[in-house]
């Protein structure tokens, strides 16, 4: 796993299904704790070296959004921001960006929209990825917004997740998607054009 990652990252080399297996166990058998012990525990598995502490962490925030509050938005940026790489940056945007948005959509569009406009490439990632799951509950507009901000440029994390969004939102409006890459042709990075447009070529669509 570490390899994978050209040692950049450390991992206790735990396959994905039995962390997950483990994660469910925990929850099923032990109390949750207060919701502000709660964010004191996620610091500290997200101070540890190993990519799978800090997936856990991700899971019991996400195991506790019933409690979320407005502010903890706050709270989920710090996340993005603490030892970012593409695993926890797309893990964090997915299980919680993804679901403050449909709990607080006032709030989380004030802070995506920051995201989007700001200088770090994890918070940007975010902003364009965080309607991966939406399916026909994808806000096209807003999707269009934030990838025409970011487009013009050859920082591969920010391509990669252009190409994502575009590809998982493909699934819903291949022509939408199609529509916007042949629009935007000479602004998207091949990276991003690649990945958009996967889905579309696997199934035939064009």
């Amino acid at each position: 796993m570490s390899r994978a990652t050209k040692n950049t990252l450390k991992f206790l080399g735990i396959r994905l299904v039995d962390l997950k297996n483990i994660f469910k166990t925990i929850f099923q058998n032990y109390p949750m704790p207060k919701i502000d012990d709660t964010k004191n525990i996620i610091r500290e598995f997200f101070s540890l070296k190993e990519r799978e502490y800090l997936y856990f962490g991700i899971a019991l925030f996400a195991k506790r959004k019933k409690m979320w509050t407005k502010t903890d938005i706050v709270f989920i940026e710090s996340l993005l921001l603490t030892k970012p790489a593409w695993d926890t940056i797309e893990t964090i945007t997915s299980e919680l960006v993804s679901a403050f948005a449909k709990i607080y959509p006032n709030t989380a569009m004030e802070f995506l929209n920051s995201w989007s406009q700001s200088k770090n490439p994890w918070l940007k990632s975010s902003a364009i990825m965080y309607q991966r799951s939406f399916k026909a509950d994808t806000n096209p507009e807003i999707l269009h917004k934030f990838i025409v901000e970011n487009m013009n440029t050859d920082n591969l994390i920010i391509n990669k997740s252009i190409g994502s969004a575009l590809r998982d939102y493909s699934k819903t409006d291949y022509e939408w998607v199609t529509n916007f890459v042949v629009q935007n042709s000479s602004q998207l990075d091949k990276v991003a054009k690649h990945e958009a447009i996967k889905w579309i070529n696997k199934k035939g669509l064009i």
